[in-house]
């Protein structure tokens, strides 16, 4: 017997995706299926597939030769190929870990073999077009089906081999034990929800919460920046109601008072709404050099100032402009990164002293400047396949360069040339 199986998903990556997978073995046939996935399980079309590959596996008699089909190479080598090594390991590194040891016990208590064929998706193959056209109902459902993922006892293979853990791998796993120990901190929840519900609203995209994170690691967010960003997420530096703790002497919870504004000095006030000369001139310099760009300016807000890794941004066709999300991402961090410094060099070294337009002007440039100049020479050192390319910063860049239709041929990776931002019209 020969099973097709596929997965679908709707908006995937995003927070309101859903998943379905499909099987199917020939038209009106009584093994075809099409289920959702059901809430607790990521809703991805990776994990479709490998739900589609458990159904066809549990529904075909235990007896009945198989032959299943799929376009899904990630999931016909985690059942084959790299089923070993992932058992020795415990599946501590393995996405889906639960759903792959349960399709390979429904597989060790069949009768008879099973074959796994790789096929090209989306390619005219009329069994897969079949699986894929069930998987996509079953993600359109209202609901998740029901699905039981339970391993009997006899089939359980547990832990991991002692001569198959690294130093990397022990710590792993060390770190999902206790991550599930961790309940999350209120204000995180709720900075995650301000950065989620702005991007929503900029870009119409809703993401998960483990977008945000990983966004943080991007080759185009400084590390510097980075850490800025995590931190304020995580409401972790000590402006605000971290004054007016019954512990602290009536001296120091003043410092929870803007002293410019009069008002209480939250991240959301810093970056967003002082009026003290900082935060106001440096969006309002960023939104002059980002109109040399032409692309459309979405007004400041925790979704695109501290999300802005995870802009998105899409030509008349609708396709993505990955260098426009790129540029924006460099340029929307740093100058958030720079509204902090700014912020705290007034209140603390300054002792209050504002500082004027152009010192905020000529700080933002040079910013700006000191980031372009890194990523030439970042470029310039470029090894390799996943190496930051001259190509890629030129095409970053290159819409906010001064006079970039005279630039020499090589001027990313030429240090000679001297390049600089464009002002803003």
């Amino acid at each position: 017997m020969i099973i097709a199986t596929d997965g679908s998903c709707t908006d995937n990556g995003d927070r309101g995706a859903q998943a379905g997978a499909g099987v199917y073995v020939e038209e009106n046939h009584e093994l075809n299926r099409s289920l959702r996935l059901p809430s607790y399980l990521a809703q991805s079309n990776q994990t479709g597939e490998i739900v589609a590959t458990f159904l066809a596996t549990t529904t075909a008699g235990a007896r009945t030769r198989v032959t299943q089909e799929t376009d899904s190479q990630t999931t016909k080598d985690s059942l084959t190929k790299w089923k070993q090594r992932h058992e020795d390991t415990g599946y501590i590194l393995q996405k889906n870990a639960k759903l792959t040891r349960a399709t390979i016990a429904a597989l060790r208590m069949r009768k008879a073999h099973t074959l796994f064929r790789w096929v090209k998706g989306h390619n005219g193959h009329p069994r897969n077009e079949a699986a894929d056209a069930l998987a996509a109902i079953g993600a359109a459902k209202a609901t998740g089906d029901t699905l039981d993922i339970a391993i009997l006892a006899p089939f359980q293979v547990t832990g991991a081999k002692l001569q198959s853990i690294t130093q990397k791998l022990a710590y792993r796993a060390i770190r999902a034990r206790k991550d599930r120990l961790i309940t999350p901190r209120p204000r995180t929840v709720a900075n995650l929800d301000r950065i989620t519900c702005g991007i929503e609203a900029a870009y119409g995209v809703r993401l998960h919460e483990a977008a945000i994170w990983t966004s943080l690691r991007s080759r185009h967010v400084t590390r510097q920046a980075s850490q800025f960003i995590w931190m304020a997420i995580h409401d972790g530096y000590m402006v605000g109601t971290h004054w007016l703790r019954p512990n602290m002497p009536a001296d120091m919870q003043e410092r929870a008072t803007c002293v410019v504004c009069g008002e209480c000095e939250t991240m959301t006030h810093i970056i967003l709404e002082c009026e003290a000369i900082g935060q106001s001139t440096v969006w309002n310099l960023l939104k002059e050099i980002w109109s040399l760009t032409q692309m459309i300016w979405h007004e400041p807000s925790w979704g695109t100032a501290f999300g802005a890794a995870c802009a998105v941004f899409k030509d008349k066709e609708g396709s993505r402009l990955t260098m426009t999300e790129n540029l924006w991402c460099i340029l929307c961090t740093e100058a958030v990164h720079l509204i902090w410094k700014l912020r705290c060099e007034r209140v603390i070294q300054r002792e209050g002293a504002s500082f004027t337009e152009s010192e905020v002007t000529n700080r933002f440039y040079a910013a700006i400047d000191s980031r372009l100049n890194l990523d030439r020479r970042t470029a310039a050192q470029a090894r390799g396949k996943k190496a930051y390319k001259p190509i890629d910063v030129e095409n970053i860049w290159l819409p906010i360069i001064e006079q970039r239709d005279n630039l020499p041929a090589k001027w990313v990776t030429n240090s000679g040339v001297l390049v600089g931002i464009k002002r803003g019209r």
